[in-house]
């Protein structure tokens, strides 16, 4: 008997909850049938730091091929949050071809986009936090639905988003902040449904 193999496998490896659960919202929101010919896996890495979290992806990445069911893509999801080992983490990300979600300096900066053009460059994400909950007072990283909450001021963050990293161009990507890819996978996940 032959294991029929899904049309695509897609690994998404996420640095935190936060990150998790919005890559959940986006695979949520595939169409039922495009859901159960892809496999979106989703997970929250073991540990905390980007490099480590690529050094998973690897690992992951060699077990699916030894069981001979590969990752057609990998995507890592996380933020700078000032991480020492960030230049190693996109060496490795680089060598291995992996795609890449990232936000400078945290992932709420991508959430302020929706509410308001900020090219402010963080230091630290309780800044950035502490920004958005005078926009978003609601806001909360593991008890709301951003994505879903969010979605209709989608297209005006995805432009601000494309603005800032404009301006960033000339730097190395650890360098650049404020930064923010997010919008990439979001892509991504639409080209799925457009097939």
């Amino acid at each position: 008997m032959s294991l029929r193999r899904l049309n695509k496998r897609i690994l998404i490896l996420c640095e935190g909850v936060t990150e998790k659960l919005y890559a959940t919202s986006l695979r949520a929101e595939l169409d039922r049938k495009l859901q159960r010919s892809i496999s979106v896996e989703i997970a929250q890495g073991d540990q905390q730091n980007p490099l480590d979290l690529v050094r998973e992806a690897i690992a992951k990445k060699k077990k699916a091929r030894k069981e001979k069911n590969p990752y057609d893509d990998i995507w890592i999801f996380f933020d700078h949050d000032n991480w020492p080992q960030l230049r190693d983490a996109f060496r490795l990300i680089e060598t291995e071809k992996f795609k890449f979600s990232f936000t400078a300096l945290c992932m709420e900066h991508w959430f302020i986009l929706h509410f308001e053009e900020c090219g402010r460059a963080f230091q630290r994400g309780e800044d950035a936090l502490s920004h958005l909950r005078r926009l978003w007072p609601r806001y909360h990283k593991t008890k709301l639905n951003h994505f879903t909450e969010l979605k209709d001021k989608l297209p005006t963050a995805t432009d601000r988003a494309i603005r800032m990293n404009r301006r960033q161009e000339e730097n190395s990507v650890i360098e650049r902040n404020p930064y923010c890819t997010i919008p990439d996978l979001i892509s991504f996940f639409q080209s799925l449904e457009e097939g």
